[in-house]
């Protein structure tokens, strides 16, 4: 889509880089820049960078960067034009009105949603939907609770829903790309969800993003089949009941593996209940939580299947500022069962009595031996000693090391020297960690060279991020820079590519910055370039600096496949430049 560039311009002149990230991250003034939390993914230590004066964003721990439309784009699950949109309508800017196929199919798949919702819904308070609403009954679903959910009924006819879309005016692509529909081997398309419950996913907005489907008979397929991934929706990055479970008020969300789980949850009282889309939590969906909640109570299934994925939930929301506590429960398999057998009240004890993440992981290390026995005893405590050596508080630590003393009836002085070993080992291990990681941060770990590209070298590639770099952040630098280099000495495609669009827009009279020059780029050229801007913050640009980049890019060593390709006059005048920078 062709947004005109004074368009872009104008746009990102009425929106400041600070407010629209600080409407989503907590940012705090360093100087001249800001930081925060990431939050495309999951940390503790600020590592997110923001650069008023270049209108652009860099995380130093997972490389994400951009200016103001790409993280709209980013954090709202936009596309690019959409993004454009959003941020015109929230300053007041006409939208731009040229035509974008993507936008188009997107806002075609939430009309065929609605639609379909409306459909299954109608399909359940109809003669089809008897055994349905039977099955409801029988999980003791009130009508109230039917409604507010959406629930529906997928009839089992082949093509009952795609017919019913195709008068609608629907056509077969977007029914398939909605994941409604699917084509067989010899080209016909069929309903996806055939004689099942079915349960539409919402987002926060109130869309109807995608839809799970429970199976009736005992054969068709998997028990539940879920959504694929579609242009509007993304199962490792949405929550079922999230829109419910926001309007809680609570800062406590439960966490529940299914849907049947979520919706009895609600209908006893527990709003604040969410519960992942068929497939195991994932770091989006754990920092979703935490976006709304200070607290998160697992209540996964007591099997072993679900106690393994506590684990790993416990794991993920580790790296989350958000307490998190896990449910026991005894006699009942799931929330589901829990509140049936034993009523609400009891439910909501078993949340008062949660234990903690920490609890929770040393009870279940501590069913693995027997402490009656020496070896046992010596293994659990050395076990328990490294989970508590992760720990930073020396209050939790001490608290407890207290405790197994009392259950162990060992020495708490030899387990707290035992911890301090545990703790050392585990820095050390950290450490070692982290400096492998800085082995690949610097100017050659950072900076990424296609050899296949004829002509790279590293000291090219240097050179020429730095004259890019330095040509954002001073535009007076250019008549230099285009005096003595053309696009074809920019033997990097990122690199030229930004050079070329750089000389354009400065044909075009625009004051080129980064923000600007971004909306010309594809995304991994955005990407790198915010990774320049951001090593070249505290850097102040002279026009002899530039020089020096400019000389170094043309007295750098040539590529064999330059060598070859280059003619007599082209090897003498390299053997000449190299000379007078010898000089």
């Amino acid at each position: 889509m062709a947004i005109p560039a004074h368009y872009i311009q104008e746009l990102l002149q009425r929106n400041n880089v600070t407010d629209v990230i600080g409407g989503h991250v907590h940012l705090k003034r360093h100087g001249r820049i800001y930081k925060g939390l990431c939050p495309f993914h999951s940390e503790k230590t600020p590592s997110f960078t923001v650069y008023p004066d270049t209108q652009s964003y860099y995380c130093f721990g997972c490389g994400a960067g951009g200016d103001i439309i790409s993280f709209t784009k980013e954090i709202n699950g936009l596309t690019y034009v959409e993004a454009v949109k959003m941020l015109a309508q929230q300053s007041g800017m006409p939208l731009p009105d040229e035509d974008d196929k993507v936008s188009k199919l997107k806002s075609r798949i939430y009309e065929m949603n609605k639609l379909a919702a409306r459909y299954f819904h109608a399909n359940l308070n109809s003669e089809k939907g008897k055994n349905a609403r039977i099955y409801l009954r029988q999980r003791q679903l009130s009508d109230k609770t039917i409604v507010n959910f959406g629930l529906g009924y997928a009839s089992d006819g082949w093509q009952d829903l795609t017919n019913y879309l195709k008068s609608k005016g629907y056509t077969e692509e977007e029914m398939v790309s909605a994941y409604l529909a699917a084509r067989s081997s010899k080209g016909n398309v069929y309903d996806i969800f055939r004689d099942r419950i079915i349960f539409p996913i919402i987002d926060l907005r109130g869309n109807v993003i995608a839809f799970g489907g429970r199976r009736m008979g005992d054969e068709g397929g998997p028990k539940y089949l879920n959504s694929g991934d579609t242009p509007v929706f993304k199962k490792s990055n949405g929550l079922f009941a999230l829109n419910l479970a926001k309007k809680s008020g609570k800062d406590t969300f439960i966490l529940a593996e299914g849907y049947m789980d979520v919706i009895s949850l609600h209908q006893a009282g527990f709003n604040n209940a969410v519960a992942t889309l068929g497939t195991a939590l994932t770091s989006q969906q754990a920092k979703l939580i935490a976006d709304y909640a200070k607290n998160v109570v697992i209540s996964y299934d007591s099997d072993e299947a679900g106690q393994k994925a506590t684990r790993r939930a416990m794991e993920i929301f580790s790296k989350e500022d958000v307490a998190v506590s896990v449910l026991q429960m005894d006699g009942a398999k799931d929330p589901d069962e829990y509140i049936k057998k034993f009523g609400r009240n009891s439910f909501e004890n078993l949340i008062d009595k949660a234990n903690s993440a920490l609890d929770f992981e040393l009870q279940k290390l501590k069913n693995q031996y027997n402490i009656k026995d020496t070896q046992g005893r010596i293994d659990y405590l050395t076990k328990a000693c490294d989970i508590l050596a992760k720990i930073p508080s020396p209050v939790l630590q001490d608290v407890y090391c207290s405790r197994l003393a009392e259950e162990t009836n060992a020495d708490k002085a030899s387990i707290k020297l035992q911890l301090e070993q545990s703790r050392s080992r585990y820095y050390r291990n950290s450490s070692y960690k982290r400096n492998k990681e800085l082995l690949k941060e610097g100017v050659a770990g950072s900076t990424k060279v296609d050899y296949r590209q004829q002509g790279n070298t590293l000291p090219k590639v240097v050179a020429q991020q730095n004259i890019i770099g330095m040509l954002i952040r001073d535009n007076e630098l250019f008549d230099m820079v285009n005096t003595q280099l053309k696009e074809e000495d920019f033997t990097d495609a990122n690199m030229r590519s930004a050079f070329t669009q750089y000389k354009k827009l400065k044909a075009e009279g625009y004051d080129v910055g980064y923000a600007l020059l971004c909306h010309y780029l594809d995304g991994d050229t955005r990407k790198e370039l915010a990774k320049i801007n951001a090593g070249k913050a505290d850097i102040i640009t002279t026009a002899e600096d530039m020089q020096m980049h400019i000389n170094n890019l043309k007295s750098a060593p040539m590529g064999q496949s330059e060598i070859k390709s280059a003619s007599v006059e082209e090897l003498a005048k390299r053997i000449e430049s190299l000379k007078e920078k010898k000089k």
